[in-house]
């Protein structure tokens, strides 16, 4: 139905300014058509000012001289747009019941005006709060508490003794408490080591799909408050993430590391266990993180893309830097010798 830009100027703090008009989409500033809402915080895009179609804009201060239709003026449209967004956009909201396909145990308790889909199997002794959604197909073993006004979407799995706290979104395919990959060599096969741990999960979190986190070993892997978890993440069993660290797709996490609060992890990163890293430490793509990160900043490695020449020839050099190193230290010595 859309809302008004005075309404959407209330309720996401920005400034109106122009005539109100209703607002029935989102799109980018290059694609928008009438009752559409862009928005800019990149003055690269400041080049399709000039012709939008978009009935309004969200923008800096600094951009309204330039704007030629209503405007919620913000000083981080990208905040702005995520609000409205949120706004236009609503997350879908299942009915409240139990499916007569559902198998729940006579032991398990279920909230008011929760949402239990097709196909879902809950085991003995679990405690699902008020106006949670389970999708069709899932899976929630023995043991597991699930907060309030907490998501799942179709086909996940939570294994027993978990806990997710209220508020969370989890995403198809995830895994929450399987076994940690723990196993000692005896002789020629190995043995497993029992995973008596649990996974425990703060309020507020986002677990993308497909990702798996396992329990712990002893202790409980444990998921802070407001953390996001990309698509396709391994989490290894003992793991601990402080509130409101984001994580992007694909990251392998080897068990008991320690990850403090605010931090940023790109994808494709990878952290070898036993390791802390503390708060508001950044990532970035690709990089494989060896040692404990004592102090805040930004971290990288990996080689970025180059030539298949070129690449070829820093590889093999690459391989001969121990080499060319001990070659400079034994000349640096001559040297101090000669003087």
């Amino acid at each position: 139905m859309g809302l008004y830009l005075s309404e959407l100027a209330r309720q996401t703090g920005a400034r109106l300014e122009g005539d109100d008009c209703l607002i029935e989409g989102i799109a980018e500033i290059s694609a928008a058509q009438s009752g559409d809402i862009a928005f800019i915080s990149n003055p690269k895009y400041l080049e399709h000012l000039a012709g939008t179609s978009a009935s309004a804009l969200i923008i800096k201060p600094e951009f309204l001289d330039d704007c030629p239709v209503p405007a919620l003026i913000t000083a981080n449209p990208r905040l702005a747009y995520a609000k409205v967004a949120n706004l236009l956009y609503p997350a879908r909201k299942r009915e409240s019941g139990i499916s007569s396909n559902a198998i729940i145990s006579a032991t398990a308790k279920v909230g008011n005006s929760s949402s239990v889909a097709a196909g879902v199997v809950i085991y003995d002794n679990v405690v699902i709060g008020s106006n949670a959604q389970i999708g069709a197909n899932c899976v929630i073993e023995e043991d597991v508490i699930i907060g309030e006004n907490t998501r799942i979407s179709p086909n996940v799995t939570v294994g027993y003794g978990s806990r997710i706290g209220d508020g969370c979104i989890i995403h198809s395919g995830v895994v929450l408490g399987a076994d940690g990959f723990g196993f000692v060599k005896e002789g020629d096969s190995y043995l497993k080591i029992p995973q008596i741990g649990n996974v425990h999960i703060g309020n507020d979190v986002e677990i993308g799909a497909n990702t798996t986190i396992d329990r712990g070993a002893l202790e409980n892997t444990v998921i802070g408050h407001g953390v996001k978890l990309d698509n396709q993440i391994q989490i290894a069993h003992g793991v601990t993430i402080g509130d409101n660290t984001v994580i992007s797709a694909a990251c392998a996490i080897a068990g008991s590391t320690h990850i403090g609060r605010g931090c940023l992890i790109g994808g494709l990163v990878g952290i070898v266990e036993h390791l802390e890293i503390t708060d508001n430490v950044m990532i970035t793509g690709r990089t494989m993180v060896t040692h404990s990160i004592t102090e805040p900043g930004s971290y990288s490695s990996s080689t970025p893309m180059d030539t298949t020449a070129n690449w070829r020839k820093n590889s093999a050099r690459f391989r001969r830097l121990d080499e060319l190193a001990k070659r400079v230290t034994k000349l640096e010595k001559t040297n101090k010798s000669a003087d």
